[in-house]
């Protein structure tokens, strides 16, 4: 709260100085604005899209994806140079965020990016 209230400080100024009006009373329009971006339900998916592609290994493996369609966790693997451990965390991060699907067969998983999973911004 604190940090806030510094941060609105010298924002005020600032946007006075570039604009000539006074600064502080924009500044609960623009708060809102980046309230409401947050509440809508399209955020949240976007924003767990967006985290899960953080990670280099995940970014690779939906580039992988993209260029080669279905693998299996083997071949992500062997790709990749990672154990099948982090293979197995990294889809789960992927899938969760609702950017691969997963098939079994037999004893082996194949993975694909689910259409229209690249980020979209809300």
């Amino acid at each position: 709260m604190m940090q806030r209230a510094r941060r609105a400080g010298a924002l005020g100024p600032r946007l006075e100085r570039l604009t000539g009006t006074d600064g502080a009373a924009c500044l609960p329009k623009y708060a809102g604005w980046g309230r409401a971006i947050a509440r809508e339900p399209a955020f949240a998916p976007a924003l767990a899209r967006a985290k899960a592609l953080a990670d280099g290994h995940r970014l690779a493996i939906a580039a992988l994806l993209r260029r080669h369609g279905e693998l299996c966790g083997c071949e992500l693997q062997a790709a990749l140079g990672v154990s099948h451990a982090t293979v197995s965390h990294h889809m789960s991060v992927l899938g969760k965020a609702g950017l691969v699907s997963a098939r079994r067969q037999g004893k082996w998983m194949y993975y694909a990016l689910r259409p229209g999973a690249f980020l979209e911004i809300p």
